[in-house]
């Protein structure tokens, strides 16, 4: 197996990526979006990559632009000590050179898409929890490549309806949840106000957006039983809104480890055949 630290780019947008190869290389690829602030990448990797890598995928785990390199945190966000390194060498702040927005956020995916345009035969795009918003919203973009884009999986969603309610999906994005300490001391946004505001937007487009998303892309909702964030109802009324399309899949095996830190919402205890086997289009 072969792990490189990429930066894709596009235009003027960047985004730096661990990446996990088979060494005969690949014809298939996993694009793992994160989510807020982004620790499901690091998870990601530590239970999943190799296994997928065996399985003769390669395997590209984004990290958000912002990512704090000046804390404690720091390790378990980047997950690549090389590039750690890197940046205390370069007195790098942040990956990406400074600050980012959720605006910027968005736009990840579809800069390592473009980035990777032709190099595969087949992508698979897992967005995970706010990670499915940065997905849906690059996959929709005008121009976006999506002639090798087989599968859209949305593990542990963020998916929802703003309908102005306080039941829905907006209840967990509050100025003084995105302002707490365990979000600040990871990574560096805009404030709490413009990064809520940014959010809201995105909920009130994607629906209208995703209409579009091609019918030859599979999209999977993949819930958690026991989520203390989301809802099988966000999943639902989103689901709605954008014509009933997808199929929704319950996971009824994580559970939190609270001792460890460790929501269910984080998919701990997810086997990874489970995630090969929704790749493949096969029940779990």
């Amino acid at each position: 197996m072969i792990v490189q630290w990429k930066i894709f780019q596009s235009g003027n947008r960047l985004v730096e990526a661990q990446v996990f190869a088979p060494e005969a290389g690949s014809t298939e690829a996993i694009l793992f979006c994160p989510g807020f602030p982004g620790v499901g990448a690091a998870l990601f990797e530590q239970r999943h990559a190799a296994e997928l890598v065996e399985n003769g995928y390669s395997v590209i785990v984004l990290r958000h632009a912002g990512t704090r390199l000046d804390g404690p945190h720091a390790p378990l966000m980047v997950n690549n000590a090389a590039r750690l390194a890197q940046g205390r060498k370069n007195g790098d702040t942040h990956l990406g050179g400074g600050p980012s927005s959720v605006e910027a956020w968005l736009e990840e995916p579809l800069t390592a898409l473009e980035s990777i345009a032709g190099q595969y035969k087949n992508i698979h795009v897992i967005g995970n929890s706010f990670g499915a918003l940065s997905a849906m919203w690059s996959l929709t973009a005008p121009g976006a490549p999506l002639q090798n884009i087989r599968h859209l999986l949305l593990q542990a969603g963020a998916q929802g309806v703003d309908r102005g309610a306080d039941d829905d999906v907006m209840r967990i994005w509050k100025p003084e949840f995105v302002s707490m300490p365990r979000i600040t001391d990871k990574v560096t946004l805009d404030t709490p106000e413009k990064t809520v505001a940014a959010v809201r937007n995105c909920y009130q487009s994607l629906p209208a957006r995703m209409r579009g998303l091609p019918a030859s892309i599979k999209l999977t909702f993949l819930v958690v039983a026991r989520d203390e964030l989301l809802r099988r109802s966000d999943s639902e009324e989103f689901q709605a809104a954008i014509g009933g399309r997808g199929a929704i899949v319950m996971d009824d095996i994580d559970q939190p480890h609270p001792d460890h830190n460790l929501m269910a919402h984080d998919m701990p205890d997810y086997p990874t055949h489970n995630f090969l086997a929704l790749i493949r289009g096969l029940n779990v």
